[in-house]
Order: structure tokens, then C-alpha cells, then sequence
């Protein structure tokens, strides 16, 4: 009885061919993620056509599931990729699109050469490393967000893009704070949308500073009303962001 309920509980399957094939890390998130790609066509094969295949996948259940980090599960994509598994939302690395008929035509190919072949093009060069560095940064980032509206947070995100591409320090406890401070300042959905695009066009990474600009050239010219200030300042005093 107790052997029954160990030996099926909280099980990953891994095809032992494809740990011959990928090693056996990417074989483990391979077993998980068609675990999952059965889920969404069992639930939501509407949805997922209408998306053209693609699919979000929760990487912190996945990390779970694996004890791979989100970092190591975007390296694993971007090999699987390579070989033409795995598509990957250029625009959100957490939508992904899977050819499974691809990956099973793999499994039952046994020769020789061609699993060197697809080992070959699935190891990843030094771009493809900091590509994969970058975009789990990002993820990282983007995690500490706790936007509900979805305009603020698409703000937020092209905020944080800008801020990574200048090289800004970032971190989530200061994107934690930046958001306090915002909330604090004002209630209204379209002053935070400009003083993140402030933010974002004048690369500033900490919130008085933008504060500031948008007091200064559009507050008080009452072309953005409803600001509603609960601390002094609008910000945390403790705090620079």
C-alpha cells in the first residue's frame, strides 16, 4: 500500500530516450511540459488554437514540479527550440507553443547520427546564454509586479525593458517600492500611465525623480486630473525610489 502511494505520488514520467537524447535535465522538464500540454488540450484546445498554439506556462509551478529555475527552464527552450520543439513568444517567454509531433518523430528515430545531429543544434553558443540570462532577469522583474489593471502593467513592463536596456540597477524589492510609492501618489489610471511613460522616456528608474518632472511640466497644468496624495511628497520618506 505505502509503496503504491510513494511510487505514484507527485510523478514526473521521463522518457528514458529522450535523456539519451537532451541529458537528463531537459528529459525531466520535457516529461513535465507534455504533462502540461495535455492538460491545456484536454481543458483548453479552443483557447489554445485561438492563440495560434501558444500557451502560457506557469514557470513557478513548473520549478516546483522540477527544481529547475526559471533561468534553466528558459536555457532548456532555447535549445528545444533550436531543434524545432518549441516555439517561444518573442514578446513573453512565458508563452510557448509545443510540436509534439516533432518531439515523438525524435523518439522513435534511433539513428545514430541523427540524435548527434539534434544534440549538436540543440547546444546553446555564447549569445544564446546571455539571451537566456537576460530574458530571466526580465521574468525575475516582472514577478514582483502586482498591477492589476493591464495597461498599468503593460506600462510597467516597457518601464523595466527600458530600464535593462540602459542598465539602470533594478531589483525586485526597488520595483516592489516603486509601486508602493505610485499607489500612494495617486489612484487615478491615467496619471500613473504618464508617470510611467516619464519614467520610461527619461530612463529614470526611481520614482521621485519622476515625481517631480510630472509636477513640475504637467500637475499643474491640469491636463492630467485626479492625483490623490496619501503620505507626504507622495512617496515613502525612507525610501529613494
Amino acid at each position: 500500500m505505502w509503496l503504491d502511494i510513494i511510487s505514484g505520488y507527485e510523478r514526473i514520467e521521463v522518457n528514458t530516450k529522450a535523456i539519451t537524447i537532451f541529458g537528463r535535465d531537459t528529459a525531466i522538464y520535457l516529461g513535465e511540459l507534455m504533462w502540461v500540454y495535455s492538460q491545456v488540450v484536454r481543458k483548453k484546445l479552443e483557447e489554445c488554437k485561438a492563440n495560434d498554439g501558444y500557451f502560457t506556462l506557469d514557470r513557478n509551478y513548473v520549478q516546483n514540479r522540477t527544481a529547475l529555475t526559471i533561468e534553466e527552464q528558459l536555457s532548456i527552450d532555447k535549445g528545444l527550440s533550436k531543434v524545432g520543439i518549441l516555439e517561444v513568444n518573442e514578446n513573453d517567454p512565458n508563452s510557448i507553443r509545443i510540436n509534439a509531433e516533432k518531439y515523438a518523430a525524435m523518439l522513435v528515430d534511433d539513428d545514430v547520427k541523427s540524435i548527434y545531429e539534434i544534440q549538436k543544434i540543440s547546444k546553446l553558443g555564447r549569445d544564446d546564454k546571455a539571451k537566456v540570462k537576460k530574458a530571466s532577469v526580465r521574468l525575475n522583474l516582472i514577478a514582483a509586479l502586482s498591477e492589476p489593471d493591464v495597461d498599468v502593467l503593460e506600462a510597467y513592463k516597457t518601464w523595466i525593458d527600458a530600464m535593462l536596456e540602459a542598465g539602470k540597477p533594478m531589483s525586485k524589492p526597488a520595483i516592489q517600492i516603486y509601486q508602493r510609492n505610485l499607489d500612494n501618489y495617486t489612484n487615478s489610471k491615467q496619471v500613473k500611465l504618464k508617470l510611467l511613460e516619464l519614467a520610461t522616456t527619461l530612463g529614470y528608474h526611481e520614482f521621485a525623480w519622476t515625481r517631480d518632472q510630472y509636477e513640475k511640466y504637467y500637475a499643474k497644468g491640469g491636463a492630467f486630473i485626479g492625483t490623490t496624495q496619501r503620505k507626504a511628497g507622495g512617496i515613502d520618506p525612507n525610501s529613494g525610489f
